[in-house]
């Protein structure tokens, strides 16, 4: 009796459909651990969709209780910010620099000082590299230009405009 020496290819298994039903809506989640939770799993499974999603809910939540549009959306830049910075570093990373100047001289003049700086922030670039620009403070400067000095607006504009490609010829 003579063995069979070729051999047979595996039975291929069905592909796992990467849409899966979630148990909720992602603007239902009230908790940031859990969309933290949702965010770590979305980028496991490769769901930029999601987890772009979970990531602006839960800067969202941060800003909820504010009742000033431009605080609230300051707020929500800068929980942008601290996630980023915490997912860069591997652990929870809060914007304390940032934040005692928010304690000192209050959000006005957080954003007119990013605005008006020669250097782009630390969070600008952050931002800017997970393409979040719709996020950074300059974007509230120019959406409030009435609240700011025409120097920061013009300061915001540029920075924006930096960031833009060439036209081409």
């Amino acid at each position: 009796m003579s063995k069979n020496t070729a051999k047979q290819a595996p039975a291929e298994k069905p592909s796992v459909p990467l849409k899966q039903k979630m148990l909720k809506p992602i603007s239902a989640y009230t908790d940031p651990a859990a969309l933290r939770t949702l965010m770590q799993n979305a980028k496991r499974m490769g769901r930029s969709d999601i987890w772009r999603e979970a990531f602006q809910r839960l800067c969202s939540l941060e800003g909820a209780d504010q009742t000033e549009p431009l605080h609230r959306e300051f707020y929500e830049t800068l929980a942008a910010y601290e996630q980023l910075l915490s997912e860069k570093n591997g652990r929870a990373t809060r914007a304390s620099r940032t934040r005692m100047k928010l304690k000192a001289k209050g959000v006005v003049a957080c954003l007119e000082d990013w605005a008006r700086s020669k250097e782009p922030t630390e969070g600008f670039e952050l931002l800017v590299a997970n393409d979040l620009v719709e996020m950074a403070g300059e974007q509230i400067v120019l959406k409030y230009p009435d609240q700011f000095s025409p120097e920061a607006v013009a300061g915001a504009k540029a920075r924006l405009a930096a960031l833009a490609p060439a036209p081409k010829d």
